[in-house]
């Protein structure tokens, strides 16, 4: 077989993936029906995807367990969730820095106290840095390369490790928000790439164990792209960014997706569809080498024109 015959079988084979992998979305009754008085610790919740996600759960009748280091967020996405639906009594919000990885456990055991059992677990905070590596000194200091990894991979750990126990009991289930970055590795994004190529390798590999122990807990990881949330939508309404537009997906969207990962149990969830299909195609076949240069050359362009 000839090599133009199969690169185009692979571009065949990985347009229709993406095509007929797209789950049809669950009616609202149905998504009522199988979450209503469960219990969903989600970290993260006080701004993005977390938050988005939080408010549509509370018109599922969830018990819900808000949790991040800003208090004062943590209390207005509170508020919001009871407007929307939630009692008051099943709401708990929790403030915590995920960077003292040595207490996580302490976020499993408020939830299970409050609430005497775990459903299903989100863990979505991250610590968003990036930069170029060889010209930002702060990023080469090992203190805070360790820093963002303990936030963005270690209590990640911790997490699923201190709730499967609880999970187990519940037949639950467990969502990992990753990136795109876990497989693509892009400019000024070295440690965050990194965090989540690692978050990728390790919970992948949970899900291994999980089969292998017969456990009736299931993992999905989320491979997400650019989602509209208000820090993504500044630099694209400033023109900055190397990204293609119609590959972002709304945050409204994305929080639903992750919602009905609850009932589908998927093993990884690609969001958007464009995302996966355009990104990986660039990064992997060789022909797309002009993109890479082209991608620097945008970023470059955007700092200079933020300084």
């Amino acid at each position: 077989m000839n090599y133009k015959l199969s690169l185009l079988l692979a571009i065949l084979s990985v347009t229709l993936y993406y095509f007929l992998s797209s789950p049809s979305s669950l009616s609202g009754e149905k998504l009522t029906e199988h979450l209503n008085n469960k219990v969903v610790l989600i970290c993260g919740a006080s701004s993005g995807i977390g938050e988005e996600l939080a408010y549509q759960l509370a018109q599922h009748g969830t018990k819900l367990v808000l949790v991040a280091r800003s208090q004062d967020k943590l209390d207005n996405v509170r508020l919001e969730v009871i407007k929307r639906g939630a009692a008051e009594e099943n709401v708990l919000v929790i403030s915590f820095d995920f960077s003292d990885v040595s207490r996580t456990k302490e976020v499993v055991d408020k939830t299970v106290e409050k609430f005497g059992g775990l459903d299903y677990l989100v863990s979505n905070h991250a610590n968003l840095a990036s930069g170029p590596i060889l010209s930002i000194p702060e990023l080469q200091d090992p203190d805070t390369i360790e820093t963002i990894f303990r936030t963005n991979l270690f209590s990640h750990i911790q997490l699923a490790l201190h709730a499967l126990p609880h999970l187990e009991k519940r037949k639950g289930h467990m969502f990992f928000t990753s990136s795109i970055l876990g497989e693509i590795p892009l400019y000024i994004t070295s440690i965050y790439s990194s965090t989540k190529h690692a978050m990728n390798g390790f919970f992948y590999s949970l899900q291994q164990e999980l089969l292998a122990r017969g456990s009736p807990v299931s993992l999905t990881i989320g491979s997400f792209g650019l989602i509209e949330t208000k820090a993504v939508m500044e630099i694209m309404s400033e023109g900055g960014g190397p990204f293609y537009y119609w590959t972002v997906g709304s945050v409204e969207d994305c929080a639903r997706v992750m919602m009905e990962a609850y009932v589908t149990r998927p093993y990884t969830s690609t969001f958007t569809w464009q995302t996966g299909l355009v990104y990986r195609s660039l990064w992997y076949f060789p022909w797309t080498g002009f993109y890479h240069q082209e991608f620097i050359r945008k970023v470059k362009l955007y700092l200079q024109e933020s300084n």
